[in-house]
Parts: structure tokens; sequence; C-alpha cells
């Protein structure tokens, strides 16, 4: 049989084969994306006074929520996504007054959007281990929030490209609320009054999103925060204050844009109880929970 007649007779199959599966293909990856999670909504109770809204309003820079949002809180687009995906971390000043007290906390404990479903990238795994009384006071602060325009050129929604869907179909990417055991207890809320426990506490909820859930860094991205116990407390606080690493480097990248957009708002007894915590790391073996 000559090889344009096969072609003739098996092009036909061979285009409805590539579609069937290309179809399969996006509506498996599509079910991931929309999955719904049952997470109940939690009783909240929201302070009003201008103390709490004012530690809501620092505590919202701490967990450096502006380095994805935006400075303003009005949206922007991960780069670093990008070719995998467009996704978008959106508006919060126009999200938030849609959202109940309840969901609000739901979505960042839980990385449950109102509609049930998940949110990818933002770290819910880390504002989970909040106290409850700090999630409250960022609440707070988001409620004073005026509504703005959204930031120019903002994509109305996140855009899965095919090589981001395959990675969630081979699970090398994960939802955020897939992450997340909404029954799991608090892990680091000191227990003591030692600085190290407090150090502890404050890394686990301010530097795991960025290193990783167990501070190890992630390859080609962040690195192992074992790191630490090369620098003095001197330089330690200088890195946090001003984003200056060792050596007077004073751009490492987002380490430098994050501390002094948002980290540097620890105080100082936060950023010596981080450090005292991290000094400890090369003499610990692996934390198990």
């Amino acid at each position: 049989m000559k090889r344009k007649t096969l072609l003739k007779r098996t092009g036909p199959a061979i285009v409805i084969l590539i579609l069937a599966a290309l179809s399969i293909f996006y509506l498996w990856s599509n079910a991931i994306i929309n999955r719904a999670y049952p997470v109940p909504l939690a009783n909240v109770y929201v302070p009003t006074d201008s103390a709490s809204v004012k530690e809501g309003e620092r505590l919202l820079h701490i967990e450096h929520c502006s380095d994805c949002h935006g400075a303003r809180l009005t949206g922007q687009i991960f780069s670093d996504a990008e070719p995998l995906a467009t996704l978008v971390a959106p508006n919060l000043t126009q999200i938030i007054p849609t959202y109940s007290n309840a969901e609000i906390e739901r979505l960042l404990r839980d990385g449950v959007k109102k509609d049930g479903r998940s949110i990818f990238v933002m770290p819910s795994y880390m504002f989970r281990q909040l106290k409850e009384e700090s999630i409250l006071k960022i609440i707070a602060y988001l409620r004073t929030l005026q509504p703005l325009p959204n930031t120019p050129g903002l994509p109305r929604e996140s855009t899965f490209h095919f090589s981001w869907r395959l990675k969630l179909i081979e699970g090398k990417i994960q939802s955020t609320a897939s992450m997340i055991n909404p029954n799991s207890p608090r892990l680091y809320i000191p227990k003591d009054t030692m600085q190290i426990s407090f150090g502890r506490y404050l890394a686990m909820t301010a530097c795991t999103a960025c290193h990783g859930q167990n501070l190890k860094g992630e390859e080609g991205f962040s690195p192992d925060l074992i790191i630490a116990s090369a620098y003095s407390e001197k330089d330690f606080f200088r890195l946090i204050r001003t984003g200056t690493a060792l050596g007077d480097r004073k751009d490492i990248g987002m380490m430098s844009r994050v501390a002094k957009n948002n980290l540097s708002y620890l105080n100082d007894q936060e950023i010596s109880s981080i450090y005292a915590y991290l000094k400890t790391k090369p003499t610990l073996k692996d934390e198990q929970h």
C-alpha cells in the first residue's frame, strides 16, 4: 500500500485520537483546577479597635502579602510562573468586600476560595500556623481597605497553560488546599517562653513561603536557611532591615526585596528570636512533627 493511500486512510483516525487525548487531558486538568474542597466555615470574631487594625497592617506586611499582590494590594502577575501559566494575584481591595470574615479566614488558613475551589501559590500552609489573634487582626486591617482600580494590565483571572496542566496531572504542582489538612493542629505556636521557641514560630510563619515548609529551601529558587549560621547577629539584623547580605551585597534578588518591603516590619525582639532559632539549625536533626 502506498504511503499516500495509508495516510489518507489512517490520517483522520490519528487526528481523532489526538483530539480525544487532548480533550481527556484538559478535562482531567480542569477537574483538578476546579475541585471543590468542603472545608466548613468557622465562627470568627474580628476586632475593630485601632490598635488591632494597626497590628494587623504590620502583620500583613510581615507575611509579605504585598510581594504578590502589589504595594497597594491592587494585584499583579506572578512573572516567575511564565511560561507554565499566567498566574494572577488579584486585587485584594476589590475581593475582600465580597467575602465574609469567615470566608477570609478559610481562604487564609485553608487556601479555599469563596466558591469552594482552591487557590494556587498563596502559602496558606504558612498562614495556617499563625495564632488565631494574628489572623483576626489581619482580617481587621483588610476590612479597612478602600476599593482601588486594578493594577493596569491585570488579567481578569489566571490562565493555566499546557505545561502547567501536565505538571498538575503528574502531581509535580499542587493546589494550595490539597496541601493542607483542615483538621491539623497548629504546630509552631510557642508552648513555652523560650526565645528559640518564639523564633521558630516566627520563622515558620514568615519564611516558609519562600524557603519551604522545612526551611531547607526550594531548588533553583531559595537557599536552605542553614546559611543563617554564617551571619553574626548584627549582620542578620542588617539583612532583615535593609536587604543587604554578607559581603555588602545590596541586591540578592527576592530576599533583598522582601526584607526591605516586608520583613523590616519585624521588631528587634522578633528578629533576635528568629536569629536565635536559625542558629540552632546546624545542630538539629530534621524536625519531626
